[in-house]
């Protein structure tokens, strides 16, 4: 996914909860589905021949906040 990509979904989410913010948290583990908050993100520059710089944003996990939402599971394909 690309940070212009998760912007759009986010704008999109913010859309259909009335413009008010929303909360953001990651899944993992489509075997045995939890869901965490998001502690931090930062930027990191990789090598400079990939494209773009080799810029990247990682997501650092937070707490796990329990198991996934049977919604969210769904619409993950999990």
């Amino acid at each position: 996914m690309t940070a212009q990509e998760l912007i759009e979904e986010l704008e999109y989410a913010i859309e259909r909860n009335g413009n008010q913010d929303v909360e953001v948290l990651m899944a993992q583990q489509p075997n045995w589905p939890f869901e965490y908050t998001i502690e931090q993100a930062v930027m990191v520059k990789g090598d400079d021949e990939e494209p773009g710089g080799g810029v990247k944003v990682y997501l650092g996990e937070g707490s796990q906040v329990g198991y996934l939402n049977e919604n969210a599971s769904r619409e993950l394909g999990w």
